[in-house]
């Protein structure tokens, strides 16, 4: 916002921080007409006149930032409209827009169903939307896909929202792009005893935990972090299968119409291939995501469910 003007931003509480003290002091620091504090509405400040949608074809650079990115689906037809005005016009309309909020399942938090919703499934199919994830560094995609040209949204764990570190200020990533963060030995895939993993938000955390469990029993896994969710990086997942030939997916959205149901269907499709046995889903089943946590833990897939069908492949 400094050094582009016509960068704006629009949240919820922004003036107190927000829940997760993400846009703190940028209205202090840039008034309130570029910092807007919106009410408790997602689908008003996503969408209507002033605000994103009708900034971002007019010049401007909207950021919005949705606390929980769930209660973004009250934004659904703002968010639609951005990306097919975007994609058929065929760049005749810039729409840089930028959505940013918590994403996923938090484990052990208690959010409960109306907080653990897989918006990230619901907006797949949308055109012309990039979807982004990131567990580690976001600073890196938050720049890129604020200076990109069209719309995105891009997705943190939790827990990642509430933590603080350095930043690397002219890191820009590339939107389009899975990222490899842990690869299998050469001894595990001898044996074939390694698997390729996707993942994303805090499915990533959570593999990292499989991993010391999996590698003590001589296993081992390619872990890609599915940075880019949307659209489908093909080479990255194709290397990976080139080794292991076997592919598990940790999926924070549902059984039907989820991120793990699209990328085994991309996957089966154009790189069968590689496949030397079916494809395994770790996902959450067709029902709301309970407060309790025992409940919680059966009914969303983490470390010890990876684990168990790691093995069970191999």
């Amino acid at each position: 916002m400094v050094r582009d003007p016509t960068c704006v931003a629009h949240a919820e509480d922004l003036q107190a921080g927000s829940s997760y003290n993400i846009p703190a002091n940028t209205q202090q620091a840039f008034g309130t007409l570029r910092a807007a504090d919106e009410i408790i509405d997602e689908g008003h400040f996503i969408g209507k006149a002033r605000s994103a949608l009708g900034e971002a074809m007019n010049g401007y650079r909207p950021i919005v930032e949705l606390m929980n990115a769930n209660f973004g689906i009250y934004g659904m037809a703002e968010l639609s409209s951005a990306g097919n005005t975007f994609a058929t016009t065929g760049g005749q309309f810039n729409m840089p827009m930028t959505v940013i909020g918590a994403g996923g399942t938090a484990p052990n938090q208690s959010l409960g169903a109306e907080h653990s919703q897989p918006f990230h499934a619901y907006i797949m199919g949308i055109p012309g939307l990039k979807i982004c994830t990131a567990s580690k560094a976001p600073y890196g995609l938050a720049k890129s896909m604020i200076r990109d040209n069209g719309p995105g949204v891009l997705l943190l764990p939790v827990k990642l929202m509430k933590t603080r570190g350095p930043c690397e200020v002219d890191n820009f990533l590339p939107l389009h792009k899975a990222t490899l963060q842990h690869e299998a030995s050469a001894a595990s895939i001898a044996a074939g005893k390694a698997v390729t993993v996707l993942t994303y938000l805090h499915g990533t955390k959570e593999s990292e935990d499989a991993i010391e469990t999996l590698t003590a029993e001589g296993y081992d896994v390619d872990l890609i972090e599915l940075t880019c969710l949307k659209p489908f990086d093909k080479e990255t997942i194709q290397a990976s299968l080139a080794r292991t030939h076997k592919l598990a997916i940790l999926d924070e959205s549902t059984r039907s119409g989820g991120v793990g149901a699209t990328f085994s269907a991309l996957v089966s499709e154009e790189l069968f291939d590689e496949l030397d046995a079916p494809v395994r889903r770790l996902c959450m089943e067709d029902a709301p995501v309970p407060y309790a946590t025992e409940m919680e833990r059966v009914m969303v897939k983490r470390a010890a469910d990876l684990v168990e069908g790691v093995k069970s492949m191999c």
